[in-house]
């Protein structure tokens, strides 16, 4: 059962909920400063002269006094100042900010003292870089599957051996009896000793170098020493290929990518060859020291020109002379004179055609030996044989 109170009686109120907390108007007055002051102005800081503060139950009043640095935009700047100001009182003070004012005083020239960088941005970007550690997967499974499966295959059969009461396994006899009757001399003795020797120290290189050789390490972050970053080898050189290809007659561009320098090949097909190689080698080293890579790449530039390249101011190479067309037949100039691609004239139809053992130049003063396709001949028996 409770006790309740009798009626008339006051009811008296829980130790818990004795008393009031009160915030007075000093502690509200040097929060709303001190955050006025904490503004940040694109790395610049608000001075306060003077502030105030009144309290009224749970509600706040706050006014401050500042001098701004200069050049800066009075409206966006006291805006900035008041809402800093009104959300650090609310926060800390646990009140209700009423009216948050900020007055202006006067504008003065920012003369802080720049900001200091942190002390691991002076150590310069290009230092010992050295690339991240690869887990070496595949060759830590391939040891671990070999030795699981020999460790295995070995427990069972001692553990059958003494538990069971079984004989040994033959291939454990046979390995026992081979090794005690074959000594260091042996040729199959030495030959596995090499290999054992190959496969150890393959392991001892893997254990002690870092691996992940298609990678670059590229420079810290300032005042971030343990965050590395790495750059694939072939997006550098994608990168200082599309920077090359952009050079005026460049073509057939190559870049291969290596861990100290970048080898650029590319062919020329027009412009000054000096200058196009200066170009080149302007444009990929502003490409490379753009990747923010730990250690600069130093690249080399081999230019070839294209067959048909000539250097500027030259005249190009005269055309090869044309042979004059052959002259035309006597008989006729047209298409229908009567004379074949050879100049030999075509006898006419019903006509007899020139003896072929007819020498080809008749002598000086002598008649022609046969006559041109378009005169007709004067013999009478000539024409009587064309007419029958």
């Amino acid at each position: 059962m409770t006790d309740t109170p009798a009626t008339g009686v006051p009811a008296r109120t829980a130790p818990a909920e004795r008393g009031r907390t009160v915030v007075a108007d000093r502690a509200v007055r040097r929060i709303a400063e001190r955050a006025a002051a904490e503004a940040d102005l694109a790395g610049r800081r608000a001075r306060v002269t003077h502030g105030s503060a009144a309290v009224r139950g749970r509600r706040t009043d706050v006014s401050v006094d500042v001098r701004l640095p200069y050049p800066a935009a009075l409206g966006e700047t006291g805006e900035q100042v008041r809402g800093r100001m009104a959300e650090r009182v609310a926060e800390l003070s646990g009140l209700t900010v009423r009216a948050a004012t900020v007055r202006v005083q006067s504008l003065a020239p920012d003369r802080s003292p720049a900001p200091q960088p942190p002390p691991d941005a002076d150590r310069p970007t290009g230092g010992r870089a050295r690339r991240p550690w690869s887990a070496r997967p595949l060759p830590a499974a391939l040891v671990a599957l070999v030795g699981a499966a020999a460790s295995g295959a070995l427990l069972y059969d001692v553990l059958s051996v003494h538990l069971a009461d079984r004989r040994p396994a033959s291939w454990r006899t046979g390995t026992v009896d081979w090794l005690a009757t074959h000594g260091p001399g042996d040729t199959a003795v030495v030959a596995g000793g090499a290999v054992a020797a190959v496969l150890g120290a393959w392991l001892l290189c893997l254990a002690l170098t870092p691996g992940l050789r298609g990678v670059l390490p590229m420079a810290p972050v300032p005042g971030h020493r343990r965050q590395r970053a790495v750059l694939d080898r072939t997006a550098a050189a994608e990168l200082v290929r599309d920077t090359a290809s952009a050079v005026p007659g460049v073509t057939h561009v190559r870049v291969r990518c290596g861990r100290r320098r970048v080898r650029l090949r590319a062919h020329l097909a027009f412009g000054d060859r000096a200058t196009t190689r200066a170009a080149l080698r302007t444009a990929a080293g502003t490409a490379l020291a753009g990747l923010g890579l730990a250690r600069p790449l130093r690249p080399r530039v081999a230019l070839r020109t294209e067959p048909h390249w000539r250097p500027p101011g030259t005249d190009p190479a005269p055309a090869a002379p044309t042979a004059p067309p052959p002259p035309a037949s006597t008989g006729g100039a047209g298409p229908d004179s009567g004379t074949d691609r050879a100049g030999t004239p075509e006898p006419e139809p019903g006509t007899r055609p020139p003896d072929a053992t007819a020498p080809s130049e008749a002598p000086s003063g002598a008649p022609s030996a046969a006559p041109s396709g378009d005169e007709t001949p004067d013999d009478p028996t000539t024409a009587k044989e064309t007419d029958s």
